[in-house]
């Protein structure tokens, strides 16, 4: 019943407004994605010579009346489906627009830390692409953007798993549950966009903190996240660079070992280190043909934890991106030592051999 609960309303705001779309600003569109992949980690996509898979379909819409609007994204998935952003906003000038909602967390690099359909090793963190329930503020002073935010809380919450990206949340790996959920997060991003002839650079710093509460005790934790970050583009080239400081300093209530923290996100739940940091090195080339275009990128990114007990987790990924009309599709190489989901089952913990895992992967969208 919950699904329905949250789908039935979306379908019935789509029916009602889809006559006015013609007359207005709103617009209606989504996509519609499938994934091939071979991983040399699994046996069974060995014996099968890879895996063919439905991805996502997702919905998007947005209007604007005057300098108030609204935007959002719902996406189903095989079993599930979640609201990844819904928010309004305001522009109070030209230079000032506040936004209140689903948001996104203003922290680390501008738009993405990556090129790839995989992201980077920010994103099951919580560094990237994050979302949470809040209000915002933007402010644009020539090449000067200031943008912070105040998160309450996850969008689905502590429990559900749902939301996109990596959140501190409750839950049981093994024989050992957390407690913890993220809370009342303030977050902020200062970063220049500096023009010379056809070099960009948009140099920039970022601060989280927030409080982390564990319902079970009523006691606090808190995190407290910090990061500086780069991104050059020259005549199609671009290189992006940052390093990111994380801490998630949650109670101990005597029956976790606090180097570790529990994370959800996409129905799933994982640990990774409570403390460490995050590298990040991408290098891309753009090229524009006579019918779209077409991106080379290799992404790096690892997790260094701050323990001497626990490994590193390393991923690289060589990779193109082709567009073509409504049609977007990844091709990418994944190599990978001690990542979730990429042979292993954590991130920045003891990992379970000294092996590089590989995955092949193709992911096919129709944007309509």
């Amino acid at each position: 019943m919950k699904k329905m609960n949250l789908v039935l309303p979306l379908v019935s705001i789509i029916a009602m407004t889809s006559q006015y779309a013609l007359a207005d600003d709103l617009e209606i569109g989504g996509s519609v994605r499938v994934n091939y992949s071979y991983s040399d980690y699994s046996e069974s996509s060995k014996d099968k010579l890879g895996d063919f898979d439905f991805n996502l379909f997702s919905i998007t819409f947005s209007d604007k009346w005057n300098d108030i609007g609204v935007k959002a994204e719902y996406r189903f998935y095989d079993g599930y489906d979640h609201l990844k952003y819904g928010y309004a906003y305001w522009d109070a000038n030209e230079d000032l627009t506040i936004s209140g909602g689903a948001i996104s967390k203003p922290f680390g690099n501008k738009g993405y830390a990556s090129h790839n359909w995989w992201y980077s090793l920010n994103y099951y963190m919580g560094f990237e692409d994050d979302y949470g329930l809040g209000v915002s503020a933007q402010y644009q002073n020539g090449s000067s953007l200031t943008e912070v935010a105040f998160i309450k809380n996850a969008i689905y919450g502590s429990t559900d798993h749902r939301d996109f990206a990596g959140t501190v949340a409750k839950g049981t790996v093994g024989d050992i549950t957390y407690n913890n959920e993220e809370t009342n997060t303030f977050a902020g991003r200062q970063s220049f966009t500096l023009t010379s002839g056809d070099l960009t650079t948009i140099i920039g710093a970022s601060i989280e903190y927030g409080q982390l509460y564990n319902s079970e005790f009523g006691e606090n934790g808190d995190t407290l996240n910090y990061a500086v970050h780069l991104d050059l583009n020259y005549d199609g080239w671009g290189f992006q660079a940052q390093y990111l400081a994380f801490d998630f300093d949650q109670y101990d209530d005597g029956q976790i070992d606090p180097n570790k923290i529990g994370m959800g996100m996409l129905d799933g739940f994982y640990e990774v280190a409570s403390k460490g940091n995050i590298y990040t090195a991408n290098l891309s080339k753009s090229v524009g043909t006579s019918w779209g275009s077409l991106t080379l990128y290799n992404d790096f990114s690892m997790v260094q934890p701050d323990f001497e007990e626990f490994d590193d987790s390393l991923l690289n990924t060589m990779g193109l991106s082709i567009a073509y009309g409504p049609v977007f599709v990844y091709v990418d190489y994944y190599m990978a030592k001690n990542v979730l989901w990429l042979g292993g089952n954590s991130l920045g913990l003891v990992q379970s051999d000294d092996h590089w895992n590989h995955r092949f992967n193709i992911n096919f969208a129709y944007y309509f």
